[in-house]
């Protein structure tokens, strides 16, 4: 790994679904460590930074104002200003900022020089991961739909920055912050395919960032993984069940992070999703339009822009495949282990004791007769 640069300041800035929870998981662990050998990674609690960059785009998430994120951009400023060192701010929203906020950003470390790096994922896999966390994020929008307005939107690198392609488009992201900090001063590291060496992302993210050689520990907490195709769709129409005014923290808790990230991720019903056949042409035309000008972008590349050809997977599945069977066996299977849970201990009662094994056999029992009354 390269040794620590000066007094810069590096602003990981997405993509989004480019191991970014990844990274910022394993910063996060290793803060301590990091400060130690002369690197900042401000804040001291691990959403220190998704604060900071809401505040800094003046917006909410999900239709919340998180209040906790009034004066966080300025606070990290002034945390990294007052470091004598090199420093990191990681959020993959601070992407699609426009010019105005990038600007404000750039302007937040007078006298340090801010370099701007770029997670980059190829296309064929972060399409469907684009519509996993949108689903995540209780959009309640078909497939299908999606496919079909995302490349309806797209009108060329340059240009393109609706829909999806406001934090996707990297021709154009890497275009909007080469333009304030300079393109010298743009870093592009590429998400290795499926199958490189394990903590790859890692030694190329460390590289570009100039992270300190040091015993680095693993993070213990749960990223951000892909749901199966039959498990995004079954949320996709739980979600529009939902109370329309749930709120969004309530969402987050309880849907996105208990249901998703930690039941639904544990199934694999129907295997992965994967771009639409009549889709797939167009996504690696537009995959090509885009490493084109990132070639001619005169941006420093950690990794190989070869690994932005679209990998598609040729064994993936689409919600279309799916039958409303698969989706109920799904459902009923992921309510066993939900209703077998043992609630919290209430303060003052004894707790309730464990469900025995004929209790649990008596509900997959009930499970499997609901199977047979509609037609399994």
């Amino acid at each position: 790994m390269a040794e620590a640069l000066g007094h810069e300041v590096f602003l990981h800035v997405g993509t989004p679904k480019s191991g970014t929870t990844y990274l910022q998981g394993e910063l996060a662990h290793n803060r301590a460590l990091l400060r130690r050998h002369g690197y900042l990674y401000p804040g001291a609690k691990h959403a220190a930074h998704f604060m900071a960059a809401l505040d800094l785009r003046e917006r909410g998430f999900g239709g919340h104002h998180y209040r906790e994120s009034e004066g966080a951009w300025q606070a990290t400023a002034d945390e990294v200003l007052a470091y004598d060192g090199p420093a990191l701010i990681s959020h993959e929203i601070l992407g699609g900022a426009s010019t105005e906020v990038i600007r404000r950003a750039v302007d937040s470390f007078p006298g340090r020089r801010v370099r701007v790096v770029l997670t980059c994922r190829d296309l064929g896999r972060q399409i469907p991961a684009a519509w996993q966390e949108n689903v995540k994020n209780r959009s309640t929008v078909p497939y299908a739909a999606f496919v079909r307005r995302t490349f309806a939107k797209w009108e060329g690198a340059e240009t393109s920055s609706a829909g999806i392609w406001t934090a996707q488009n990297l021709a154009a992201l890497a275009r909007r912050w080469g333009e304030v900090v300079g393109p010298e001063n743009v870093i592009l590291v590429t998400v290795p395919p499926s199958g490189a060496a394990p903590g790859e992302l890692w030694r190329r993210f460390a590289e570009a960032v100039g992270l300190p050689d040091a015993d680095y520990q693993p993070s213990t907490q749960t990223s951000n993984p892909s749901l199966g195709t039959a498990e995004t769709e079954l949320l996709r129409r739980l979600t529009a069940r939902l109370p329309e005014d749930l709120p969004w923290p309530t969402h987050s808790r309880l849907i996105k992070r208990r249901l998703a990230q930690k039941e639904l991720v544990e199934h694999r019903t129907a295997g992965m999703l994967t771009v639409p056949a009549d889709h797939r042409a167009r996504t690696v035309e537009v995959a090509d339009e885009m490493v084109t000008s990132l070639r001619q972008g005169g941006y420093r590349v950690v990794g190989d822009l070869a690994d932005l050809t679209p990998a598609i997977r040729e064994d993936g599945t689409v919600p279309a495949d799916l039958t409303d069977s698969q989706l109920l066996d799904l459902a009923l299977d992921v309510m066993v282990p939900l209703a077998l849970r043992e609630p919290r201990r209430r303060r003052g009662r004894r707790p309730e004791t464990a469900p025995n094994g004929a209790t649990a056999s008596r509900l997959r029992l009930l499970a499997a007769r609901v199977r047979r009354r509609l037609g399994r």
